[in-house]
């Protein structure tokens, strides 16, 4: 039934799913991106990050504006990464944004679409399943112990990066139809089953993921009965349109 049920919802939204971009970490490398939308032939409505744009030296509203001046009705959103973190600069830099949309803890509507958003990554000191967390939200985290404020001095930004429990559980309360997270689900390698049960409890019906810079979706294809999605990986910089085909097929070797 997952193939069937797949196959219907590609076959009945594959126009807007075509014109939905998710682009693979870029790590500030930007030109990729902007060379395919000068070449594509069908422009997308939308692009979506999938963590790791990685940016400490100006606004992610900024460096997004040549694209609003080639397009623009067309729409941004973006998840966070490990690498969005470095520094406390790269956090604020990213999430000032401007119009650009932070998927995070978010279903949001995409042109027809209902995208949910996982950014980060899992941390030991956090919560790195499938052993118990340290820590339930982000807020518990930052109040107590080694990550609190205190005085002028912040915690690790690192910590801003983490994937906490409550964030897996206030999405798992919604609904959607495809579903963007950095860390991978269990069929990579160094997935997670928790991905896999979040995936399955918004009912989506395909899964993009970054960070680990490969593409095992062909792979990811012998595990989709177990799944009940479609799972797909983007390599650095590469993109790949709402049905899992490439669009442009990344830089090798990072």
């Amino acid at each position: 039934m997952t193939t069937t049920r797949i196959a219907e919802f590609d076959h009945d939204r594959s126009d807007v799913l075509r014109r939905i971009w998710f682009v693979g970490d870029v790590h500030g490398e930007f030109r990729y991106l902007a060379q395919t939308l000068l070449q594509a032939q069908l422009r997308p409505q939308w692009i979506v990050f999938a963590g790791d744009i990685d940016i400490d030296h100006k606004p992610l509203r900024e460096i997004l504006e040549p694209v609003r001046r080639f397009d623009p009705d067309l729409g941004i959103a973006f998840i966070h990464g490990n690498h969005d973190a470095d520094s406390h600069e790269s956090w604020e830099m990213l999430h000032d944004a401007g119009e650009a949309v932070a998927l995070h803890g978010q279903v949001v509507n995409l042109a027809g679409i209902l995208v949910a958003g996982l950014g980060g990554h899992f941390i030991q000191d956090i919560w790195m399943p499938p052993g118990a967390p340290t820590y339930a939200s982000k807020q518990a985290a930052m109040s107590r112990g080694p990550f609190q404020y205190r005085g002028d001095h912040r915690p690790s930004p690192e910590y801003d990066a983490a994937i906490y429990p409550d964030d897996l559980d206030n999405l798992a309360r919604r609904r959607a139809d495809v579903l963007v997270t950095h860390e991978a689900p269990s069929c990579h390698p160094r997935g997670f089953q928790v991905l896999d049960g979040l995936a399955r409890s918004l009912n989506v019906v395909r899964s993009f993921h970054g960070h680990h810079h490969d593409d095992k979706t062909a792979e990811y294809a012998k595990h989709r009965s177990r799944l009940g999605f479609d799972a797909v990986g983007l390599r650095y910089c590469q993109i790949k349109n709402g049905l899992g085909e490439e669009v442009f097929e990344g830089v090798q070797g990072w």
